[in-house]
């Protein structure tokens, strides 16, 4: 059937990303209700890296990196070290995300809508109120944590120009020491220029939850409603055929 579930395991976002677009392109360049479950949010293969960031390159496609970096700045997170400086440069007047990002009329990126969601009653930052909530909590909350991105109006019923990143859960397991993991959904994924970038930002992302609340970060289910190529599909074909 059209809408039944496809399942992706795998150890690397890497792999799982390589796994994923070759089931699109055995489908015709699309799926529907693609799910995707990486185990290993550290491994990552620089030899593989570099063909997918060629590719890119090449193509005249988004840069990896900086589509990871719209999920989290990692690199900054390494030189500010905690996450209240980061949150500091980033969002401050003049500050990172206004001197890359500010000047557009684009609705922003991921990591500004988790730490400075602009709501009715004034900002919030997501990802500072759940570190607070879990470190200032006794008790193991399974399931009670999540982060918004889309906002209520516009947005939701937008084809094109929104976020495609609807919500992450963050999940905890009730073990010691605590482990942590993601569940992100997406409406629209874009494997050609973007699935690659999502999940590497994804996996620093939850890197970096589980170095502020000092827990182990296990893995990412990432589900994809809809799963597509549009563009370059004879290259394409040929990257996945050689990795």
């Amino acid at each position: 059937m059209l809408l039944n579930p496809v399942l992706v395991n795998a150890e690397s976002f890497q792999e799982a990303w390589l796994k994923g677009s070759r089931l699109i392109v055995q489908n015709k360049w699309e799926l529907w209700n693609l799910i995707v479950h990486i185990t290993n949010p550290n491994n990552f293969d620089t030899i593989f890296h570099r063909s997918v960031s060629r590719f890119a390159f090449t193509h005249n496609l988004l840069d990896p990196k900086a589509v990871a970096y719209t999920i989290f700045p990692y690199k900054l997170y390494r030189r500010y070290r905690t996450a209240s400086n980061l949150f500091h440069v980033y969002n401050k007047p003049h500050g990172f995300y206004e001197r890359k990002y500010g000047s557009s009329k684009y609705w922003g990126n991921y990591f500004r809508r988790m730490t400075y969601y602009e709501g009715t009653n004034g900002v919030i930052n997501q990802l500072e109120n759940i570190i607070n909530a879990i470190n200032n909590s006794r008790r193991i909350h399974k399931a009670a944590y999540t982060i918004v991105i889309q906002k209520p109006g516009g947005e939701t019923v937008k084809p094109l120009g929104g976020p495609c990143l609807n919500y992450i859960a963050i999940q905890q397991e009730p073990s010691t020491p605590k482990r942590l993991s993601l569940l992100c959904v997406y409406r629209n994924h874009d494997f050609l220029e973007r699935t690659y970038g999502n999940y590497w930002g994804l996996c620093e992302l939850l890197k970096f939850l589980a170095a502020e609340i000092e827990a182990i970060p296990t893995g990412i289910t990432c589900i994809s409603s809809h799963a597509f190529i549009a563009s370059h599909k004879r290259d394409f074909k040929r990257l996945v055929d050689s990795l």
